[in-house]
Formats: structure tokens, C-alpha cells, sequence
């Protein structure tokens, strides 16, 4: 059934993407492939949490996909409640994270295939590497973990760099392949190409009004998957192009903008039209998602592994609060936002904490925040109307500030 959803998947938007080509549709497309990989004996399975140096596995012939995506994707396609539902009767507390909930779940129902291997990574949370250990267990597969410093030291970065060699030598070990460190040397090449082309459309973003729509960056803290490849340069030029054209065009295609809104953490999964009526209704736009900024700094093609270590370690949601707090409202500033809305994502242990923090920090710049109290994955108790009374408000307090 997955290998069927993922091939109709790919046959379709790239029939699509042949009759107009659009960035969004670029970027969904390449990510279709991604999922197909899974069937393709030329390439190994890696499940994986979302910060594994992806470089390094594509380099070695392992298609990585983390467990966040894929529970993602499950409540995209209104698969969710249905794993939700068999991992909760198998245990699974309802106040544990339902991206891992879910992705355990499909598992448990076999319709995950067997992967090569599991790699998961101390942050952004323990949940993933809990799912990633129970995955583990039904497969009757080791879990490698990355043990992520949270100091941004020399010494930090060779101790995740000598990580990433046994990361290798474990994924030869179960998988039989070798690295090629040519492949990863032109890995870091794409991502530096890439890199340059993600900050100017960001940049572009800036632009008052931005020439992209709320949905048009929306997860695309998927393209890490993609990072190191053509494909990624691809995509990443492509939303480069389109905004640039907009601009130049009198934002002809973009909507219009009364309130910038900058989104914390990650959207909404379930189909939901609450940002198209924000948009179409009240001229509320999301400018920003705070997990599509680019932190990192160019890369060294000539020393790969301690470059994506550094990587890792300057992530904004590594080490103490404050890190990320001084990324949102700089980007609350750059973007010159209006509002700031969170998705408080019940059983995030690790935003749910920082929520106060949110606030208190914006509303010192000036930036209100509204927290919605929502599952991201599960809607069986989602109620939309209760979320866009409480939004309607939200943007009724801008009007006064």
C-alpha cells in the first residue's frame, strides 16, 4: 500500500510539474521520490530523526527519511487515527508526541518495510530516539545515537565528528556499502549552492509585502532531506526565481497582505483551511517559519564531517532556551512581523516549556503571540472553529496595536 501511495504520488506531481513548473510543486515532488527510494534495491533504508547529516547517508547510498516526516505525512493523507489508535492500545500514552505515536503505530501494522538502519540524534527531543529505540525493537534492529554537545567548542565538534566516523562504520557494518568521500565533498559543494540560494529567498521574504503565500514554505524544514544533492540547488533556485519574479511583478500571485504572522515550530499537518481563510479573509500572511531560517554558515568541501558537525551544534534549538530565543526575535525583527502564532503541539515536551519563554520575549519587542493548544498530527479532538474564534481575536488585537 505505501510503495503504491508513493509511486501515484510521484507519477502525479510529476505530471503536474510537466504541465507548469512551480517551485512548491518542485519541492513536493523531489520529496515524493524520496519516499519511493524506500522500494528501490539501489538504495538502502535509514529512518532516522530530523538532524542526521543526510549528506553522509546519501554519500553511502542510505535514503534517509525521519520519523517526524512520516508521521506527517500519514495525518496529510488522513492516515493518522488510525496508528494513533493502534499504538494507544498498544500502551503508548495519548500524552507522548503523535508524529512518533503514529510513525510506531505503522509500524506495529507492518506497513513500514524493514529498514537498514536507524540512526536517531539527541536532539530536538528524547521522543524521537524513544521511537526510533521501539522501532528498533519490533524490527529487531541496533539504533545508532548521536550524542548531540550542546557547547559550540572545538572540542564539541570533534567529539560529534569522531561520532559521525562510527556513524559510518555502523552503517557499513549493516548495510555492506562504503563511504564515498567524493560524493560527500560534492554533497558539501550542493549544500553550499543551496545554502545561497535559501538565504536570498529568504531575504526576499523580508520584502514588505513578501511575495510568498502562507503555504508556499510550509514543512519545508523537509528540504534537510534533499540538502546535498542537485536536487536540493534545484528546488532551492526555484523558490529563488519565483519570489524574485513576484516582486518584480508587482507581487502578481501573492496575496494580500494586511498582517505579517511569523510561525513557531512546526505547522499544522491534517488538511485544514484555517491559513487560507487568515489569508483570503483577514490579509494574515505567514512571512516566517521559524524552523525554515539558515543558521549555518558556507561549508569546507575539504573537511566534511567537522563541517556538518558544526552544523548540528549552532542549531538554534541546541543547548539552552536562549539560543533560540534571540533567533526568534531576530527573525521577529528582519521580517518585520505583526504577530507571532505557536502551535503548542501537545506532547512536545520540549516546546510546551519554552512557551512562556516565546512570549515573554516577543512581547519585549513589542510582538504579541497567540499559543494554540493543538495536535499537529492527531485531529480527533481538533475543533476548528474554536481555533479560529481564538485567531479572529488574535488579529482583531493587531488592529489596535
Amino acid at each position: 500500500m505505501l510503495e503504491k501511495y508513493f509511486t501515484q504520488l510521484e507519477a502525479s506531481l510529476k505530471a503536474k510539474l510537466e504541465a507548469k513548473a512551480t517551485a512548491r510543486r518542485k519541492f513536493v515532488y523531489e520529496i515524493a521520490r524520496i519516499g519511493t527510494r524506500i522500494f528501490d534495491d539501489n538504495w538502502s533504508i535509514g529512518w532516522t530523526t530530523v538532524f542526521v547529516p543526510y549528506e553522509i547517508l546519501t554519500s553511502m547510498g542510505v535514503s534517509g527519511m525521519f520519523v517526524e516526516f512520516f508521521g506527517a505525512m500519514l495525518a496529510g493523507t488522513g492516515m493518522s487515527s488510525k496508528y494513533l489508535e493502534l499504538s494507544e492500545s498498544k500502551g503508548f500514552s495519548t500524552d507522548s508526541c503523535s508524529y512518533h505515536r503514529t510513525i510506531i503505530g505503522a509500524a506495529l501494522d507492518g506497513l513500514l518495510p524493514e529498514p537498514d538502519v536507524l540512526i536517531g540524534a539527541s536532539i530536538p527531543c528524547n521522543g524521537g530516539v524513544k521511537a526510533l529505540k521501539r522501532i528498533g525493537e519490533i524490527f529487531n534492529k541496533e539504533v545508532f545515537i548521536l550524542n548531540i554537545p550542546i557547547d559550540i567548542t572545538p572540542k564539541s565538534v570533534d567529539y560529534l565528528t569522531e561520532q559521525f566516523e562510527q556513524m559510518i562504520e555502523y552503517i557499513e557494518n549493516e548495510t555492506g556499502r562504503k563511504l564515498d568521500y567524493n560524493k560527500l565533498k560534492n554533497s558539501i559543494r550542493y549544500n553550499n549552492e543551496a545554502r545561497e540560494y535559501l538565504v536570498e529567498l529568504n531575504k526576499l521574504c523580508m520584502n514588505v509585502p513578501s511575495p510568498a503565500n502562507s503555504n508556499d514554505l510550509k514543512n519545508f524544514i523537509m528540504i534537510v532531506l534533499l540538502l546535498g544533492t542537485k536536487e536540493s540547488v534545484e528546488v532551492a533556485k526555484l523558490y529563488r526565481d519565483e519570489f524574485k519574479s513576484r516582486i518584480e511583478h508587482d507581487l502578481k500571485g501573492a496575496t494580500e497582505e494586511k498582517y505579517r504572522l511569523m510561525w513557531i515550530q512546526n505547522r499544522i499537518q491534517f488538511k485544514t483551511d484555517i491559513l487560507s481563510i487568515l489569508e483570503e479573509k483577514y490579509g494574515a500572511k505567514i512571512v516566517i517559519d521559524e524552523l525554515n531560517h539558515i543558521w549555518w554558515d558556507s561549508m569546507d568541501e575539504s573537511d566534511p564531517l567537522r563541517s556538518l558537525a558544526k552544523r548540528i551544534i549552532t542549531h538554534p534549538l541546541v543547548g539552552p532556551a536562549e539560543r533560540r530565543l534571540e533567533v526568534i526575535t531576530q527573525l521577529a525583527r528582519d521580517y518585520k512581523i505583526d504577530g507571532a502564532i505557536n502551535p503548542a503541539h501537545w506532547g512536545c515536551r520540549q516546546s510546551a516549556g519554552a512557551r512562556v519563554l516565546f512570549k515573554d520575549a516577543l512581547q519585549k519587542i513589542g510582538i504579541p503571540l497567540i499559543h494554540l493548544d493543538v495536535d499537529c498530527v492527531d485531529e480527533r479532538n481538533y475543533a476548528q472553529g474554536q481555533i479560529m474564534t481564538r485567531l479572529e481575536a488574535f488579529l482583531e488585537m493587531l488592529s489596535t496595536y
